[in-house]
């Protein structure tokens, strides 16, 4: 198979040399894949580019792609195309041009890609990795807080490197992911594109590597900036994934249920019967409504068809809802309105209401509509 390896460079001449030369080494053993480089300069004023040509001369696989400095995203993404595009590489393996990145951790992301993993991860954060013991206490809790504030965030939990740059992937994520790529030009790139890979169903491998502080030259990161794009991301994100996801559809389908049950409760009320007795009839008409709501739009993909299969569910959607009418919701405005009287029952009602959102949610996700093979190939592991 054909590996690329991506190298972004910006006044690296002191390191760029050597990291090739490292990198011809440590993937001397390796007979299964044809290794290529392809190094993304930004027209580095140091000379950098001008190294790598005079190293082209004697060295056919390495490639150089020129550019201007728009940020290590735009960098990727740049010779991520150059990789598929014109070297039709199979594997893209991208790393750092200063020596942080060991080089002889390279063939084993390959390894883990030849294992079954369709993304392999140099993680510092696992059994085996590390982060350098020179670092002061402030850098260490800094590298550690950011990196699990986007673990926590993003809700993740089962991969614990987000933010380092060195790893292998198969081009189907380029392939499937790069137009989404565009907005994120800045160190946030690396977050964003494993996990819109995670959403598209990488199989993720973490192998533990030590991370090196560079020797020459110095860090581009902004820290400030850093922080901003990342938390940014990670709000954005996980509002798109509540509005555009399951559950936000889910809400809708609650929404609309929230007030057939409403209006029925109030009518039945205001006609003298108990809030208790009415709210278990608008709830019986708004279970239906949300049962077929959730069928053919929230859970479509595990879509409930035949006579006898939707008459089944349909009564097992009954009884678990009736569960959470009953003694969630139900009990809620009972219990408010025998400490507080029947003046605040609809506060209770929408109190119960919300108790019972989080019930229903997960018994209908994971018992009503679960999907086929739940714990199957797309999920990330160690």
């Amino acid at each position: 198979m054909k590996v690329v390896v991506i190298i972004p460079t910006y006044n690296e001449r002191e390191n760029i040399i050597l990291l090739l030369d490292q990198l011809e080494v440590a993937f001397g053993g390796v007979k299964k894949h044809t290794i290529s480089y392809v190094v993304v300069d930004d027209t580095s004023p140091d000379g950098t580019g001008d190294l790598v040509k005079e190293y082209q001369k004697t060295h056919s696989n390495v490639y150089m792609v020129s550019g201007k400095k728009e940020g290590l995203g735009k960098a990727l993404l740049r010779g991520m195309t150059y990789a598929v595009g014109h070297l039709q590489a199979n594997i893209i393996l991208q790393m750092d041009a200063d020596l942080s990145h060991d080089p002889k951790t390279a063939p084993l992301l390959l390894k883990s890609i030849d294992g079954g993993a369709t993304f392999a991860l140099g993680s510092r954060y696992i059994q085996g990795g590390g982060i350098p013991e020179n670092w002061s206490i402030i850098r260490k809790i800094y590298s550690v807080i950011g990196n699990t504030i986007v673990r926590f965030g993003l809700w993740h939990l089962e991969v614990h490197d987000w933010t380092g740059g060195y790893r292998a992937y198969t081009r189907k994520f380029y392939e499937e992911i790069h137009s989404e790529m565009t907005p994120y030009s800045g160190y946030v790139f690396q977050i964003a594109f494993l996990h819109k890979a995670i959403h598209h169903g990488a199989i993720v491998k973490e192998v533990p590597f030590h991370f090196t502080d560079r020797l020459y030259g110095h860090s581009k990161i902004a820290p400030a900036e850093y922080i901003f794009n990342i938390y940014k991301y990670i709000l954005v994100s996980r509002f798109q994934e509540i509005i555009t996801g399951s559950f936000g559809k889910f809400l809708v389908v609650g929404g609309t249920g929230f007030i057939i049950n409403a209006v029925i409760l109030v009518f039945l009320h205001n006609a003298h019967w108990s809030a208790t007795w009415a709210n278990l009839v608008g709830a019986a008409v708004a279970i239906f409504s949300n049962f077929n709501l959730n069928n053919i739009w929230t859970f479509r993909s595990e879509k409930i068809s035949g006579v006898g299969q939707y008459v089944m569910k349909l009564l097992q959607f009954y009884a678990t809802s009736a569960f959470g009418v009953i003694f969630i919701q139900t009990g809620t405005i009972w219990a408010g309105v025998r400490l507080a009287g029947d003046r605040q029952y609809f506060l209770f009602f929408l109190l119960g209401t919300a108790l019972l959102l989080i019930w229903n949610y997960t018994i209908y996700s994971k018992l009503i509509w679960k999907k086929s093979g739940e714990a199957g190939s797309g999920s990330a592991r160690k």
